[in-house]
């Protein structure tokens, strides 16, 4: 009980950033005297430091802010991006110390390789001379992921097929490794991050050259059996991908407007922000179609909170016509426009939500990092 206490009072900070003891007692419910007790223990060890006074309504005595100590480890992140690799190491805040990316490469050997490469690389560039410092590592990565197993069962762009990362990893790095969906792991970045508290059941839907899905529910991503919840990239979305509406919308300009130049998908939308007639239509059906898949979902799942990360999210126009298509394709007067918002931590999300993940299962365990 003790363990699972110390562990409680380390997640506590690690989301809140910064609690005082009495702060501590009234999120947990434990008395004043264990939290004083516990604290002390774990500043002893080096695992919690004081940060100075916190302001206080009132007269009286000032508290003292506790926080996680950042300089008592670090941890590895590493996101398989279809076009790059990134590595990041970061300490106990979750604050990026150094970083590095790599061009993504295809295939078991080749991926292997590259993550070694890249994890030295990493290591010699922050001039970290103890590695028993590093204490976990986290792999995201697109695909089919069976999380128990650390096993990346099948990921049709980096062409990985019954890929045990993780026990290939640990065989150089004996230190607590997992790997995770980026889909899941950028839902988990930006509902731990972002999210307000009270918020317990997140859907994050990821819309750009395919669709992906992750849930959370109290606290906890659901991956399914062997990784395969929130596998919704068959979902008609070549109709609503981002290549698709881009590749629709240069066929237009070639015919409607030869002056037109649509290089990207940010082309695309500052034209249609801008009016352009022959967009419309195009723009409609694509963000219809795309708007009943994630009803399907949210009627389905019932999430208090939905994420959407997309390639349209930057229009304030389209982001109105999703709004507009969610509230007549969701239960019938109950939907809520505030509860539907965009991702915030850009496009490397799943890298942020890999070393989230890593910290939170390491303030969670009851033998803490020794």
């Amino acid at each position: 009980m003790k363990e699972i206490n110390r562990s409680t009072i380390l997640s506590l900070l690690h989301r809140e950033k910064s609690l005082s003891r009495a702060e501590i007692a009234q999120r947990t419910k434990l008395s004043a005297t264990t939290i004083s007790s516990l604290v002390d223990e774990l500043i002893k060890e080096g695992f919690i430091v004081e940060s100075g006074e916190k302001s206080t309504p009132g007269a009286g005595r000032r508290a003292i802010s506790l926080e996680i100590n950042r300089l008592n480890g670090f941890v590895i992140s590493v996101g398989l991006g279809n076009r790059t690799f990134y590595f990041t190491l970061s300490n106990f805040h979750g604050e990026v110390i150094t970083e590095l990316k790599k061009p993504a490469t295809i295939g078991n050997t080749n991926v292997l390789k590259c993550v070694n490469a890249g994890i030295e690389e990493l290591v010699k560039k922050a001039e970290l001379q103890d590695l028993s410092m590093i204490k976990g590592m986290a792999i995201a990565s697109p695909g089919i992921i069976d999380e128990d197993n650390g096993m990346i069962e099948y990921s049709r762009y980096l062409n990985l097929k019954d890929f045990n990362i993780v026990d290939e990893l640990q065989a150089s790095y004996p230190i607590p490794i997992y790997v995770i969906n980026d889909t899941n792991a950028a839902a988990f970045a930006e509902y731990y991050l972002l999210s307000s508290p009270d918020v317990r059941n997140v859907l994050y839907v990821w819309i750009y050259d395919g669709m992906g899905a992750g849930l959370i529910i109290n606290d906890q991503i659901i991956s399914g059996y062997k990784g395969r919840a929130g596998e919704v990239t068959y979902m008609s979305d070549y109709l609503f991908s981002d290549t698709y509406v881009l590749q629709q919308a240069q066929k237009r300009a070639a015919k409607h407007d030869a002056s037109a130049v649509f290089h990207d998908i940010g082309d695309v939308l500052e034209a249609y922000e801008s009016g352009v007639p022959w967009l419309e239509t195009l723009m409609n059906r694509s963000l219809m179609l795309m708007s009943k898949s994630i009803a399907v979902m949210i009627n389905l799942l019932g999430p208090e909170q939905v994420i959407l990360d997309g390639w349209f999210m930057s229009s304030p126009k389209c982001m109105q016509k999703v709004h507009n298509f969610l509230r007549r394709l969701t239960l019938h007067g109950h939907y809520e426009a505030d509860r539907v918002t965009t991702a915030q931590l850009g496009d490397k999300n799943y890298v942020i939500g890999a070393t989230t993940l890593i910290l939170h299962d390491l303030f969670k365990e009851k033998v803490l990092l020794t």
